[in-house]
């Protein structure tokens, strides 16, 4: 009792919030932390631009050159693949040097444990939000007949337009991913001489997936990439055929696989590399790449004429993101040539708690974007005179506010459901 009583104090998981084990990987807590705050920018200003009246998202896009990284932020998603991708390998290649196995059952329970209770938590508000609301048009543009989906981690199988809780596609993704995973990559070490060159073979499936399924889709091999910002419809086209899919997403899952099995397997031969001419090319190569991909306009107008770039950029950019997102991650963990300025701003003891929140903060942080946004927007247009902001100043206020709320409410899940499972865990 004693031990259970310890596990769900509140006080005990507040400070350990606060406390980085030094097992951690501190450039890991900065990237996810960075991540789940553009994040939040992405949807609060995607949210905006869509419920306000008087404002076009494509008008938005095109407003500035300096905003451009705000409509690519979605690739932080990719940014969370990457660390997961790290980590759970990391995990399951010590058990493999440990036991010469995989304990399955054991690996299946604990990953059920550290995402299933807080998730079905969030389910269990966003269906009683959507059964207390009078408005029934609302309550169906909510798809509460399809929660079970969630429930079972394949919300991503259903049309995004049918979808219940929309961005919680990655979860589902995340889940079949290391179903599957942990089997490859056993079979890998025990049954081939080389298992790293078949992580690689993979990820080169990975690039040829995308390419297949982009030019087997007459609307997606033909579209502009302003077509995302101007049609609805085909917005959700291409987020049910390209964008929401396991076999279409796994690269970014396997760029954290390999960088981490470079890391615990090769860890001497990954060093010299780094240090060596070509490593440093590499480094600044996948710096510039990060901010090439969060830069470049893809949805503006600007781009229509160049639909063989759309499909090139729809084929490569994500895979190469990540890649370039994983080797960075590499760079910092073993001190080489950019290590020490980008270990300065990612390994940063501020971003820890954030790290810790991030998983609840994702579940979460559509529910006060959407009620802020609604407010803000009704506010603006009933009071104009007391709320007179430019579009820009209103989102970045709510963004500011939902990120508050957001970490306010990720922190009750952390103390009540999310920290006392870790504790009892272990």
């Amino acid at each position: 009792m004693s031990t259970l009583l310890s596990a769900f104090s509140p006080v005990r998981n507040f400070k350990q919030l606060f406390v980085r084990p030094e097992s951690n990987f501190p450039v890991l807590d900065g990237f996810r932390a960075l991540s789940m705050l553009m994040i939040m920018v992405f949807h609060t200003f995607s949210i905006y631009s869509l419920y306000h009246p008087q404002v076009e998202l494509i008008d938005m896009v095109e407003a500035s050159t300096w905003s451009a990284w705000i409509w690519n932020a979605d690739k932080s998603v990719d940014i969370f693949f990457v660390i997961s991708g790290f980590l759970i390998t990391g995990i399951l290649l010590r058990q493999i040097d440990r036991d010469q196995t995989i304990h399955f059952g054991n690996f299946y329970f604990r990953r059920f444990l550290r995402l299933s209770p807080a998730y079905w938590l969030v389910i269990g508000l966003y269906l009683w939000m959507g059964l207390a609301t009078a408005d029934l048009d609302a309550r169906s543009q909510l798809k509460l007949e399809n929660l079970w989906a969630n429930v079972l981690y394949v919300n991503n199988f259903i049309p995004y337009q049918d979808q219940a809780m929309n961005w919680t596609w990655s979860l589902a993704i995340e889940e079949q991913f290391y179903l599957l995973y942990p089997l490859i990559l056993l079979a890998l070490i025990k049954y081939t001489q080389k298992p790293l060159t078949g992580l690689w073979v993979l990820m080169g499936v990975s690039f040829l997936i995308r390419f297949l399924v982009i030019v087997t889709d007459e609307r997606i091999r033909t579209m502009s990439g302003s077509d995302l910002a101007l049609d609805e419809a085909f917005h959700a086209h291409h987020f049910s055929v390209l964008y929401d899919n396991l076999y279409t997403r796994f690269g970014a899952l396997l760029c954290g696989c390999i960088a981490a099995f470079y890391y615990f397997h090769h860890e001497p031969a990954l060093r010299r590399f780094l240090n060596s001419g070509w490593g440093k090319t590499f480094e600044f190569a996948s710096f510039g790449i990060i901010i090439l991909f969060l830069w470049l306009p893809v949805l503006s107008r600007g781009m229509n004429d160049h639909p063989a770039f759309t499909v090139m950029y729809q084929t490569f950019s994500r895979n190469l993101f990540s890649g370039a997102v994983a080797y960075l991650a590499l760079v910092c963990l073993e001190k080489s040539y950019l290590s020490r300025v980008l270990n300065l701003i990612f390994s940063n003891r501020f971003w820890y708690p954030l790290a810790q929140l991030s998983y609840s903060m994702y579940l979460l942080h559509i529910f006060p974007i959407l009620i802020l946004v609604q407010l803000g927007v009704n506010a603006m247009q009933q009071y104009p005179e007391r709320y007179d902001y430019t579009h820009w100043e209103a989102m970045s206020l709510i963004c500011l506010y939902a990120t508050g709320l957001t970490i306010l409410g990720a922190v009750i899940i952390y103390l009540i459901i999310e920290r006392p499972i870790m504790n009892m865990r272990k």
